[in-house]
């Protein structure tokens, strides 16, 4: 091999690795209730779009993230023994998630009641920033993990044709 090859290679590798790990980004977004990345500005998501948004409900969180999981990997021709991971880590990711919700209202209610105060507490706001910034950390620690996880299922071909999805994908929606 050359060593053109071999880059070409790894980039492909690491081009492969980031578009699974968009993908995961996308089932653990569409599968959190609600927008758990959402984080300081409530509702609002990008665009204005709420993608995912399933409220109190997390069984219809969890059909949908193991549809589109299904999806996405069948477009792969993935074994069933492949999609059955996959599908657990999946799962294993929105389970690590579920306390998000709570958490993160607690905050903003905090946030909503220290604006609220005829004297702005800078050290109240910091703290209830960087509570936020630590548990999104957290989560972006458990989201690699999850991509390393599924990634390793995947054989490089798998990944290849991925790529070769969300490119379709993305050009199809105009992004």
């Amino acid at each position: 091999m050359t060593e053109s090859s071999i880059r070409r290679s790894l980039w492909k590798e690491l081009l492969a690795g980031a578009l699974l790990s968009a993908f995961v980004i996308g089932l653990a977004v569409a599968a959190a209730p609600p927008p758990a990345l959402g984080a300081w500005f409530g509702r609002a998501t990008l665009a204005g779009h709420r993608h995912g948004d399933w409220g109190d409900n997390p069984e219809r969180a969890r059909k949908h993230a193991e549809f589109v999981t299904e999806f996405v990997l069948d477009e792969v021709d993935a074994s069933a023994e492949q999609t059955e991971q996959v599908t657990a880590i999946v799962f294993g990711f929105m389970q690590e998630m579920q306390g998000l919700r709570a958490e993160h209202r607690a905050r903003r209610e905090a946030l909503l009641a220290a604006l609220a105060q005829p004297e702005i507490s800078r050290a109240e706001l910091e703290t209830l920033r960087s509570d936020e910034l630590a548990t999104l950390d957290g989560v972006s620690q458990k989201l690699v993990d999850a991509v390393v996880n599924a990634a390793a299922v995947l054989t490089p071909e798998q990944r290849t044709r991925l790529i070769e999805l969300a490119e379709e994908l993305h050009d199809r929606h105009g992004h």
